[in-house]
């Protein structure tokens, strides 16, 4: 599968354990930045990721930054994105499960490399549960369209 990934600075240091972890699972992974510690804006890195989500261009994404919040906020704003910042393995099978999440956000200050390989491998192997889900997701759907259709 084709995975897009990017972190802003404060989760750069988790990002490449992460690639390996994707990689491992033969995953094809795009990079989207960013490529060192400096500091860095968020939502340019966001909106790469959740373009390319929303775009078709790869099928999944992951996104890291200090508390995931930032990250996660840019990702909802593309059309066909249903990013969720996720702090535990659970958390990171219910949104696949329920929400068919597409984008994974992690927030890095607080998580040990474990963890977030941990909620990684959860995100990753868990399907969408479908079924009354389905539906539900259908209507967050036609709650997109609608609000794209007004600003347009």
């Amino acid at each position: 599968m084709k995975i897009a990934i990017g972190s802003d600075h404060g989760g750069f240091g988790l990002k490449p354990l992460l690639i390996r972890r994707l990689k491992a699972s033969r995953h094809r992974v795009t990079d989207l930045g960013t490529f060192s510690n400096e500091p860095c804006d968020y939502p340019v890195i966001g909106a790469g990721v959740a373009a390319a989500v929303s775009k078709g261009r790869v099928k999944m994404g992951v996104l890291l930054c200090k508390s995931g919040g930032g990250m996660g906020i840019v990702a909802n704003k593309f059309p066909g994105v249903r990013a969720v910042v996720c702090e535990t393995p659970a958390a990171a099978r219910h949104a696949r499960e329920h929400n068919d999440c597409n984008v994974l956000v992690l927030g890095a200050e607080d998580m040990s490399r474990r963890q977030a390989a941990r909620i990684l491998e959860a995100w990753l192997t868990t399907p969408f549960a479908g079924g009354r889900h389905a539906r539900r997701v259908r209507q967050i759907t036609q709650i997109e369209r609608k609000l794209h259709a007004r600003s347009s």
